[in-house]
């Protein structure tokens, strides 16, 4: 494992020679018993398998650094650390942090390096994060495993989501991840960044957001017990209380400004009464005061250090401080107790010990000698870090460096690096001569972190953006931004005039697209595609044009069905068969999966979607998005894959939660509602509608419908009629744009309830109903899928009718359609069968008797059963004991598993029953193999099992799809 830097700090012995020891000893480590408990306790815990996270907070200086090394040291357990660092100099660089994880975990149980690479700047989030979590558990399965995340505010936000995935996945893994957070000012003072969108704290309290057990610690500063006790460890052991308690009250207990006044002043000093301390009265002035008493080298050293701001080898330190010989200016520059270093590494690194006396010895450098460091330094520094320097070393407007900045934000936008990118745009704005030109790479910026998704930072720039000139490229960024903020009116205000008068091609198109998109947002797809249609062919192929071409064919889809979806996507010229898709294309699967869902194209639509999900997780340049989860959950549901569906429900939460895209909520949450509610699994259907629904409130117009459908499920599953048309009448004109998209989804519920009663329903909502049903009939017109459960609700409104004839007719011809695997609704063949039998009850009198009656019954519970549809499985025994007293039935099928197992061990079972390996259910559920085989301990405990073979012949009803008769009538 690499070292960290922080670990070796300079100190002086009582003679005042330089000596290396152990940064907690120089620190003087005392006090913080409460907290080192707390954090011992997460320790044990973490250490027997349940991982925990600490957060350990404080204003700069205040021990954060110290506390979690001590918390953190050699002890029993043989936990082992990996210590990672966030740095505002590199918050540009994505997946920074993940990189120094990956690069130091220990070594694996088999003494080999764990073979880990640096993750591309253009790689989706969740694919690194599952390579994290695959590495993390490897690296704990030897030994446990602390994980420490130093200044996490400075972290870059790919980062920040992949540990936020991360921690949303451990379960099991004896891991524990220690957190440290500043708080009060962290704006940075230094070098050419410090305006907004640039260098500043990220939101990282997302982190905590995902998990499971949270330790937070707010630290103050030191008591005065505690300050004498530092006070001791370094050398100040003759200090009497008086002395004691006014170093206490001069530093307001601060561990940082106390070591540095014990440091600077000495013994003697600090315990004379007679007069005031002889140090300044403030951190930033005893550095100062320090520099001042240093030899001119050890001091061109240490500002050299402050200029350079990283871990540079002594070589390149002292060429950029124009000293050939520099040992006798590192031996004073050690004693000061400003830096620290590694001197058992052969280029000798150092830096500067704290962030806080780095920002003092920089602002104590003069501007002109500061200038001419950073013009050294570009010289010297890697070409990334050479720009930083660059504009340091600018005294004015430089037009020829801000155009040479734009240039490389391009470069850097191509690969992935778009907060990179921003920043650069943002120093080129800083460097421009004019205001246009000012303006322009101001926006600029702000539109790359826009398209990126990087909204959080973006909206950093509104202010900024604001106070532009108007244009549509101002507005087309700051309509974005009122969209993602929920304000679709002033984002509609914003967009639609850039859209239309914009010269420039590029914000003219992208601006038409976040038009689309905000229409598509409101559920109004008309007037999104007539804003699409224009420009879709117009934008260069790339993930914008996929983009597009997506928006177009949901917005065709809402404004003129399912099929005018289908022929937008056609004009693409994917191949038919998913699998054949390039690698290149496999967004375009997301919006054609879609599309083919929603028109009744279950099998091709689950295929596309499913094909999609896989490649996500072995091709770490695809983007994950909520999307493409949630659509196969509802694909998988319809096609009677409901433990499957739980699980696409499950990532389109996960995807959603982490990446913070709130409209994947309510669609992910309901699609999990609806399996279970047909499960009979009510208080998981319950809390899923109720995160649904809490879910929903953004983007109501397009979010609203999700609840409302998993309401009528489960009211659906206890033939609660009244209460299921309730729900679907407050969904509005049934003709509306939203629910004509979603038409394969509600429609066969809102016929269902309107044609539904223990008498016969009103006349209006007969019609309605026919209405209603002529709109399904003409999708399953063009959709196989489709055509049993059109004549299933044909069936149904033309008894509820008093048509039995027809009715019977149309259940008969549903019963006799082919049912192609994987390309049918099995669910509406059960209440084939069930309104076939009820309809022949009737028919046969109220005595009952009929065999053609009770072969349906049979018929609609094996379909039940098969499906692990609990309530109307229950409902058919009913009807078959009703009717036939003297040869009663009782259920036979699968057993209720939720009862005893948790959702997560139910999904691990699942896939367990169909014979995929620990490595391939970790990969399919986002958890580590060890989660697996724990859960996979619990299920087989819980149900009193021995191994797979047992496994899966417990879950046959529903893994398999076989089921036990019932007696035969």
């Amino acid at each position: 494992m690499d070292a960290d830097p922080r670990d070796v700090v300079a100190s002086t012995t009582d003679a005042g020679t330089p000596t290396v020891v152990p940064g907690a000893l120089w620190e003087g480590f005392a006090g913080r018993s409460q907290q080192l408990e707390a954090i011992g306790r997460c320790r044990a815990e973490a250490a027997a398998g349940t991982p925990w996270v600490v957060v350990i907070e404080g204003e700069p200086g205040i021990g954060k650094t110290a506390l979690a090394r001590r918390a953190l040291a050699p002890g029993p357990d043989g936990t082992r650390v990996c210590w990672s660092g966030c740095d505002r100099s590199e918050q540009d660089y994505p997946f920074g942090v993940v990189d120094q994880l990956l690069r130091r975990l220990p070594r694996t149980a088999t003494g080999a390096q764990n073979p880990v690479s640096s993750p591309s700047p253009a790689a989706s989030p969740f694919a690194v994060g599952a390579d994290l979590l695959t590495a993390l558990a490897a690296a704990a399965e030897a030994a446990p495993l602390a994980v420490v995340i130093d200044d996490v505010a400075w972290a870059d936000d790919a980062s920040l989501k992949v540990l936020s995935f991360l921690l949303r996945r451990l379960h099991s893994e004896p891991v524990l991840l220690v957190v440290t957070a500043r708080t009060g000012d962290t704006g940075t003072s230094t070098g050419p960044a410090g305006r907004p969108g640039e260098a500043t704290p990220q939101d990282w309290d997302v982190l905590t957001r995902g998990a499971a057990h949270v330790l937070p610690l707010r630290l103050t500063g030191l008591t005065a017990e505690e300050t004498g006790r530092v006070a001791a460890a370094a050398g100040c052991r003759g200090l009497g209380r008086a002395a004691l308690d006014r170093l206490w009250e001069h530093t307001a207990g601060n561990p940082l400004y106390l070591r540095s006044l014990i440091a600077e002043g000495g013994p003697g000093a600090l315990a004379d009464l007679t007069r005031a301390l002889p140090v300044p009265s403030t951190l930033n002035a005893l550095v100062r005061h320090t520099l001042n008493r240093l030899p001119a080298d050890a001091r061109r050293l240490i500002e050299a250090l402050a200029v350079l701001d990283a871990t540079t080898p002594l070589t390149t330190t002292a060429q950029l401080a124009d000293l050939p010989d520099a040992t006798a200016a590192l031996d004073a520059a050690l004693a000061s107790g400003l830096i620290q270093w590694q001197p058992d590494q052969p280029t000798t690194p150092l830096r500067i010990h704290h962030p806080l006396q780095r920002d003092a010895v920089y602002q104590a450098i003069t501007p002109l000698r500061r200038r001419a460091l950073h013009t050294t330094a570009a010289t010297l520094a890697d070409p990334d870090r050479a720009w930083d320097h660059e504009v340091a070393a600018a005294t004015g407007a430089d037009l020829e460096l801000a155009s040479r900045l734009a240039a490389e934000a391009d470069r850097q936008a191509a690969r992935g690096s778009h907060h990179r990118a921003a920043t650069l745009e943002l120093w080129a704005a800083d460097l421009s001569p004019t205001r246009d030109a000012r303006e322009h790479h101001l926006i600029a910026a702000a539109t790359r972190l826009l398209a990126a998704q990087a909204i959080a930072r973006a909206t950093t720039l509104r202010e900024d953006v604001q106070r532009c000139a108007p244009g549509p490229a101002r507005d087309a960024a700051l309509g974005y931004m009122a969209a993602m903020g929920g304000d679709l009116v002033t984002a509609e205000r914003l967009l639609a005039p850039a859209a239309a008068v914009a010269t420039d091609p590029a914000t003219r198109l992208t601006a038409a697209v976040w038009l689309g998109g905000i229409h598509l947002l409101r559920g109004d797809g008309p007037r999104a595609a007539a804003v699409l249609r224009p420009v879709v062919d117009q934008i260069p192929p790339g993930p914008a044009a996929h983009t597009a071409r997506g928006f177009l064919a949901s917005a065709a889809s809402a404004a003129d069905g399912a099929s005018a979806g289908l022929a937008v996507m056609a004009g693409v010229g994917l191949p038919e068969q998913a699998n054949q898709v390039a690698h290149a294309d496999s967004a375009l699967l997301t919006y054609r999966g879609f599309v083919r869902v929603w028109a009744g194209h279950l099998g091709s639509g689950v295929d596309d979607l499913g094909t999609l999900t896989a490649r996500q997780r072995t091709d770490g340049n695809i983007i994950v998005y909520p999307e493409e989860h949630y659509m196969l959950g509802f694909g998988r549901y319809l096609t009677g894959r409901w433990e499957d569906a739980v699980i696409s429900a499950g990532h389109a939460v996960l995807v959603a939660d982490t990446l913070e895209q709130p409209h994947g909520l309510a669609p992910g949450h309901a699609a999990a509602a609806m399996v279970h509610a047909q499960q009979g699994h009510r208080p998981q259907a319950e809390s899923h509608i109720a995160a649904s629904r809490q879910s929903a409130g953004l983007f109501p117009e397009l979010t609203g419908l999700y609840p409302v459908l998993a309401e009528a499920v489960l009211a659906q599953t206890r033939a609660d009629w009244p209460a299921m048309r309730r729900a679907l009448h407050s969904l509005g004109d049934p003709a509306a744009p939203v629910l004509r998209l979603r038409q394969v989804l509600w429609l066969p519920l809102y016929v269902e309830a309107l044609t539904a009663s223990d008498h016969r329903p009103p006349a209006g909502d007969l019609r309605q109903a026919g209405v209603a049903l002529a709109v399904f009939d003409r999708l399953a017109d063009h959709a196989p899928a489709l055509v049993a459960t059109s004549h299933w609700l044909n069936g149904r409104l033309a008894a509820t009718q008093g048509d039995t004839e027809t009715a019977q007719s149309h259940y008969r011809a549903g019963l006799t359609t082919p049912a192609r695997d994987g390309d049918d609704i099995p669910l509406h063949r059960g209440f084939l069968h069930h309104d076939l039998a009820r309809l022949l009850l009737v028919a046969a009198g109220s005595t009952g008797g009929h065999k053609e009656a009770a072969h349906h019954l049979q018929q609609a519970y094996h379909a039940y059963t098969a499906l692990g549809a609990g309530p109307h499985a229950q409902r058919a025994i009913h009807d078959l004991n009703l009717h036939h007293p003297a040869t009663p039935a009782t259920p036979a099928g699968p057993p209720d598993l939720t009862a005893v197992l948790t959702e997560r061990e139910h999904a691990v079972a699942h896939l367990a029953a169909q014979a995929m390996t620990n490595n391939e259910i970790a990969r399919e559920l986002f958890v580590s193999p060890k989660t697996v085989e724990y859960h996979l301990g619990h299920v087989y405990t819980k149900l009193r099992l021995t191994g797979r073979r047992q496994l899966r012949h417990a879950l046959q009803p529903t893994a398999g799809g076989h089921h036990r008769a019932v007696p035969a009538l």
